[in-house]
């Protein structure tokens, strides 16, 4: 299980969405070089209407060995979908061994810190993570220094610092976030928490949002369960709210989940809905799934059904 929580904190910090199945292309003298992304077909049924959401992502990563035990490494993902691209990842730093385990300090358009947290339940192929939908700072951001460190301990630690930069038509003044995951030894049981603050401009009018997060998941044989509450201050309002989620693997193709999550914002909208899917992967390369929303709070249906390759 230690193992099992290092591979998840290692994941969900390197931003290498495709590291697993990434190809390598070049490899001499401790210098690397591969290529990976996905191309996914997906196809979304909602307001009596079919909505092609399909999309593809090609990253790029390398490493060269600089000193004994240190590299410099350098990241660059890219989506594109029929209506618009955009760039997810894109950074240079160094990474280190230190103990018994990594570090690395990147700078760039980075991950945010709170994914160690959100992760224990943003698990499904598709829909979930109501009340886990990170802030810009927490979940990916540019002009963003982060740090992070993993060990065999089953320990993450992570904080990224953004500056002022422009996203869209608004102005992103500055924010940070911290996270932090740790294994409880051979239990199956994994705790979270996290914290970010940012501030934005948008039409004129300054912006402050805030977050703190606590999550856990609990892996016991084919069964795994994720929870996280959230407490939010989404300029002068409150919010509140929770996520879980359960994960059954049927067998060594087929996987389904169900979660429920809503979020709560005083005197503002309510978010709530209960959602499932089963993915079947039928590789370490391609899989497919097929995926409902039910949003009880407009009475809305979503399905969507899906098939991914990745290289």
């Amino acid at each position: 299980m230690k193992g099992k929580a290092l591979l998840c904190g290692a994941l969900c910090v390197s931003s290498f969405s495709s590291v697993v199945n990434a190809a390598s292309i070049y490899a001499d003298e401790g210098t690397s070089l591969a290529i990976g992304g996905r191309v996914e077909a997906r196809a979304e049924y909602r307001d009596s209407d079919i909505i092609d959401l399909s999309r593809v992502r090609v990253n790029i990563s390398g490493e060269t060995l600089i000193g004994d035990g240190i590299s410099g490494i350098g990241y660059f993902e890219q989506e594109f979908k029929a209506s618009d691209n955009k760039i997810r990842y894109l950074y240079t730093g160094i990474k280190a061994a230190v103990g018994e385990g990594e570090a690395k300090v990147v700078y760039g358009k980075t991950a945010g810190a709170m994914s160690l947290v959100t992760d224990m339940t943003d698990i499904q192929a598709v829909y979930g993570a109501i009340a886990a939908n990170k802030f810009k700072v927490g979940k990916r951001i540019a002009n963003s220094i982060a740090t992070f460190y993993t060990n065999d301990s089953g320990t993450s630690l992570g904080i990224n610092y953004s500056g002022k930069h422009t996203i869209k038509e608004d102005t992103f003044k500055h924010g940070f976030s911290v996270g932090a995951s740790q294994a409880i030894d051979d239990t199956g049981l994994t705790l979270a928490t996290g914290y970010a603050d940012q501030t934005m401009v948008k039409k004129g009018k300054e912006k402050e949002k805030s977050q703190f997060d606590v999550g856990m998941g609990y892996q016991i044989k084919q069964f795994y369960l994720g929870a996280l509450y959230t407490n939010q201050k989404l300029g002068s309002k409150d919010a509140d709210g929770y996520d879980v989620v359960a994960a059954y693997k049927i067998n060594s193709i087929y996987k389904a989940t169900l979660g429920f999550g809503e979020l709560h914002v005083k005197d503002g909208d309510d978010t709530r809905a209960v959602n499932g899917d089963i993915t079947a992967k039928w590789n370490k390369h391609f899989r497919t799934y097929a995926a409902v929303n039910y949003d009880t709070v407009i009475d809305k249906t979503q399905v969507m059904l899906g098939a991914r390759y990745n290289f």
